[in-house]
C-alpha cells in the first residue's frame, strides 16, 4: 500500500512537473535572471526523455518590450549512453528564433544579462585527475530564425531573416564536423555559410556564398568614414576559406566578389560614382606567406561625376572625414619600427576599365565649363612586386568632339622609369570658351586641336616631345570678363598661324627626375607657356618668316633727320607691313615716332636756311623754275661758298659761331619750332596715307603718332619710328 501510495504521489508529481515548472518560471523570472519572461507551453516527454517548450518570450528591462523569444524548443536526450559516461542529444532544435538587439554607442540593450565580471572568476582548479567529458549532440538545428539588430547612434538597422542554422554532429571524439547556414538579408539578399573541421588535422573550410546583398542598409556606417549621402548597390560574393585551427595566420582565401548597380551619392540626390558591374576575382589571397594573387579586377561602365568649387572639389569634400587631422594622432618619433620589414609579394594579372565615363565640371570660371570623357577603356596587365614593364592601353572619347588613344609601361620597381605614347586627334576647342573667356576675355569660336606627346624617363633623364597642330583657330570679341591677366597668349597663338591657318609647334622639352620639385606635367606646362611669351614677346621672329625678311627690318623705320618724304626703304618696310595686315587682319600695328628735338632742330635749321637762300635767289614762279628750285636744293651742300656768304651775311657774328647755331639765329626759334611740329606731323601722315591709301589698309589696323619728346629717354634720341605690334 505505502509503495502504491509513493507511485501515486511520484506520478502525479511528474504528470503535474510541467505545469509546475512553467508557473515558477513566469513568476520568477525577474528573480532569476532579472528580466520578466512568459513561458506559454512546456511538455516533457519521459518515457522519449524530451523537452518541448513553445511560445517563450524574454522582455527587455522595462518589462513590456519583446527582447527575444522563440515559437518552440524541442530537446531529446539519450540516457542510454550514460552506460559509457557519455552525455548525448539526439536532437537540438530551435525554430523561429527571434532577437531585437539595441546598440547605443557603447552598450547593448542585453547588458543587464551579463553577469558582472567578478562572478565569472574561475573556480579553483582540481587538482585530482579527471576523465575528460564525453559528449555528443546530433541534429542542431535553427530554423526560421529572425535577428533585427538597429544601432541608435547611427539610426541604422541590420535584418537577418528566415535564418537556417544545421549542425549535424558536434562529438568529443569527432574526426571531423559540418556545419551550414542559410538566412534571408534585407529584402533581397541571401546568405549561406558552410564550414568543415578536420579535427585531426586542424584544418577548416569555410564556403561563404551570398547574393544580392543590399549595400544601402549599410550606408549609415559608410557616412562615418566619408562624407555622403548614402550608398546602393547588390553585393554577390563566392568565397573559400582553407585555415587552421592553432596557427592562425595560415589562411588561404579564394573566390570572386562583385558589386551590380553601384550608385554613391552627396547631399541633393547628385550622384558621385555610379557602375553597372564590377567583379574582382582572386585566385589565392595567402596570408601565411605573404602573398596575393589577384586574377582580374573588372569595373564595366562606371561614370565618375567630379566638381571643381572654389572652396574645394566634390571629392574632396568626399573624403573630408578621411583627410581631417585626428586629434589623437600617435606619436610616431616614440614608436619604434622594425628594420626587418615582411616581404609582401602579390599579383594582379588583369585591371580594366570597359566603357567608363567621367562627367567633369569647373565651378571656379566666370561660367561653369562642363566636359564629358566617354567611351574610357583602360586595360592594365602584369602587375607584381617585381614587374619592370607594366603596360597600359587606353582610349578615350573626349566629349564627342575629340580622341585620346595612347599607351604607357610604368615599373613596380623603379618608379621613375616611365614612357608614355600619347594622341590626341580632332579634339574641338570652342567647348574650352569658359577657359578662355576667363584668362584672356574672349571665346574660342573655332579650331580643332592635335597633339603627340611622347614621355621617356629614367632615374636620371626625362625627354619628352609635344607636337602640336591646332587649325583654324578663332577668338570672338572681347566679353566683359574682368579676370583676364597679362599674358599675351592670344597674340603668340595668332602669329604662330601660318598662310594656310595653321598653327604648328614642336617643343622638345627635357628635366631632370632628380631635382626635388620635379613634377612632369609642371615642367611641360610651364615650357609650353614659357613658349607662347617668348612668340608673343618677340612677335617679329615669328611675323618675319611670313614675309622673308629679318625681324629688325620690320622693328624699326630709321628716318634721317628733317626727313620730309618717305625713301624707298622706308616704302619697303611698309609694304612688308602692309602685306602681313592683309594675311593676318586681326594684327595691330602702332607706328611711334622717336627723335632728338634738338639734333632734328638743328639739321631742320639748316635746311630751312638754304631753302631761304634759294628762294631768295630764284625766285621760282613756274614748273620749271620749282624743279629747278628743288634739285638745287638736293646739291647745296653745308660747305657751299655761297650758302657760307649768305649766313654770314644775314647773322651778326656768324663767323664766329657753328653753322647750326647760326641757323637757328637766322630762323628764329619760334618760326623753328613751328617748322619741327608740322614735320613730326607730316612724318605721321606720310605713313597713315602711305598704308590706308596705297595698300587699302584699315585704319583701325595701325596707329601712326609721336612719342613725348619732352620725357624721352637719351637713348631713345635718335630719329626713328619703333614698330609695335599686337591684336584687335
Amino acid at each position: 500500500m505505502v509503495l502504491v501510495s509513493i507511485l501515486l504521489i511520484l506520478f502525479i508529481v511528474l504528470f503535474f512537473l510541467s505545469t509546475i515548472v512553467k508557473n515558477y518560471l513566469n513568476k520568477n523570472g525577474e528573480e532569476l535572471i532579472g528580466r520578466k519572461v512568459h513561458l506559454n507551453g512546456l511538455n516533457i516527454n519521459y518515457l522519449r526523455v524530451a523537452i518541448k517548450a513553445s511560445d517563450f518570450v524574454l522582455y527587455e528591462e522595462n518589462s513590456k518590450d519583446t527582447f527575444a523569444g522563440f515559437n518552440e524548443l524541442h530537446i531529446n536526450f539519450d540516457p542510454w549512453k550514460l552506460i559509457r559516461n557519455e552525455y548525448s542529444f539526439s536532437t537540438i532544435a530551435l525554430d523561429s528564433l527571434y532577437a531585437y538587439i539595441v546598440q547605443d554607442d557603447q552598450s547593448f540593450n542585453f547588458d543587464d544579462l551579463i553577469p558582472p565580471s567578478d562572478t565569472l572568476k574561475s573556480a579553483k582548479k582540481d587538482t585530482l585527475n579527471q576523465n575528460p567529458l564525453r559528449f555528443s549532440i546530433y541534429n542542431i538545428k535553427l530554423s526560421r530564425g529572425k535577428i533585427d539588430f538597429y544601432d541608435k547612434k547611427i539610426d541604422n538597422r541590420l535584418l537577418m531573416d528566415d535564418l537556417d542554422l544545421n549542425l549535424p554532429k558536434i562529438a568529443w571524439d569527432s574526426e571531423q564536423s559540418e556545419v551550414g547556414a542559410e538566412f534571408e538579408f534585407g529584402e533581397k539578399g541571401s546568405v549561406f555559410l558552410g564550414a568543415e573541421v578536420n579535427h585531426q588535422t586542424q584544418r577548416y573550410n569555410i564556403a561563404i556564398r551570398m547574393n544580392n546583398m543590399e549595400l544601402e542598409p549599410i550606408s549609415n556606417y559608410v557616412e562615418q568614414y566619408i562624407d555622403a549621402e548614402g550608398i546602393s548597390g547588390l553585393f554577390h560574393a563566392d568565397i573559400k576559406i582553407d585555415g587552421h585551427m592553432e596557427q592562425t595566420n595560415d589562411i588561404v582565401v579564394s573566390g570572386s566578389t562583385s558589386i551590380d548597380s553601384f550608385r554613391l551619392w552627396q547631399p541633393n540626390d547628385k550622384n558621385v560614382l555610379i557602375w553597372r558591374s564590377s567583379e574582382i576575382q582572386f585566385d589565392s589571397l595567402d596570408l601565411g606567406n605573404n602573398y596575393f594573387h589577384i586574377s582580374k579586377i573588372k569595373l564595366d561602365q562606371p561614370i565618375l561625376t567630379a566638381e571643381l568649387h572654389k572652396d574645394m572639389s566634390n571629392i574632396e569634400q568626399l573624403l573630408l572625414p578621411l583627410t581631417a587631422v585626428d586629434s589623437t594622432q600617435i606619436d610616431t618619433s616614440k614608436t619604434a619600427i622594425s628594420n626587418d620589414s615582411i616581404q609582401v609579394r602579390y599579383a594582379l594579372d588583369s585591371l580594366q576599365i570597359i566603357d567608363g565615363q567621367l562627367a567633369f565640371s569647373d565651378h571656379t570660371l566666370n561660367r561653369p565649363f562642363k566636359y564629358d570623357l566617354k567611351n574610357i577603356d583602360v586595360k592594365i596587365t602584369g602587375i607584381n612586386e617585381s614587374a619592370e614593364n607594366v603596360p597600359i592601353d587606353f582610349n578615350i572619347n573626349m566629349n564627342d568632339q575629340g580622341q585620346l588613344i595612347g599607351k604607357t609601361s610604368f615599373s613596380l620597381v623603379d618608379p621613375l622609369d616611365i614612357s608614355l605614347e600619347a594622341k590626341i586627334s580632332k579634339l574641338r576647342l570652342m567647348s574650352f570658351s569658359p577657359y578662355t573667356e576667363y584668362y584672356i576675355t574672349r571665346p574660342i569660336t573655332q579650331g580643332d586641336f592635335n597633339y603627340d606627346l611622347s614621355i621617356d624617363m629614367d632615374r636620371k633623364r626625362m625627354t619628352n616631345n609635344n607636337v602640336i597642330k591646332i587649325n583654324e583657330l578663332e577668338f570672338g570679341g572681347k566679353t566683359k570678363d574682368t579676370t583676364g591677366i597679362n599674358a599675351p597668349i592670344r597674340l603668340a597663338l595668332y602669329l604662330l598661324k601660318d598662310p594656310q591657318d595653321v598653327i604648328s609647334i614642336d617643343l622638345p622639352v627635357e628635366g631632370d627626375p632628380n631635382e626635388p620639385d620635379f613634377s612632369v606635367r609642371r615642367i611641360i606646362w610651364k615650357s609650353f607657356m614659357n613658349f607662347l611669351i617668348k612668340t608673343a614677346a618677340s612677335p617679329f621672329n615669328a611675323l618675319a618668316n611670313l614675309v622673308s625678311v629679318q625681324p629688325e627690318e620690320l622693328e624699326n623705320i630709321p628716318m634721317n633727320y628733317a626727313q620730309d618724304s618717305l625713301a624707298i626703304e622706308q616704302r619697303s618696310t611698309l609694304d612688308k607691313i602692309a602685306e602681313l595686315l592683309n594675311t593676318k587682319p586681326d594684327l595691330f600695328f602702332s607706328f611711334t615716332q622717336e627723335t632728338s628735338p634738338e639734333k632734328e632742330k638743328d639739321v631742320l635749321a639748316i635746311n630751312l636756311a638754304k631753302q631761304q637762300m634759294l628762294h631768295n635767289k630764284l625766285k621760282p614762279e613756274s614748273e620749271a623754275d620749282i624743279i629747278e628750285y628743288k634739285q638745287k636744293l638736293v646739291e647745296l651742300t653745308n660747305t657751299d661758298e655761297s650758302f657760307i656768304n649768305f649766313i654770314n651775311k644775314n647773322v651778326n657774328g656768324a663767323d664766329t659761331l657753328e653753322l647750326r647755331l647760326a641757323c637757328r639765329q637766322l630762323i628764329g626759334e619760334a618760326e623753328l619750332q613751328d617748322e619741327f611740329v608740322k614735320l613730326l606731323d607730316n612724318r605721321n601722315l606720310l605713313i597713315e596715307n602711305y598704308l590706308t591709301q596705297t595698300h587699302q589698309v584699315d585704319s583701325a589696323s595701325i596707329e601712326v603718332h609721336t612719342s613725348d619728346l619732352r620725357n624721352i629717354p637719351e637713348e631713345l634720341h635718335s630719329s626713328n619710328y619703333n614698330v609695335e605690334v599686337s591684336i584687335r
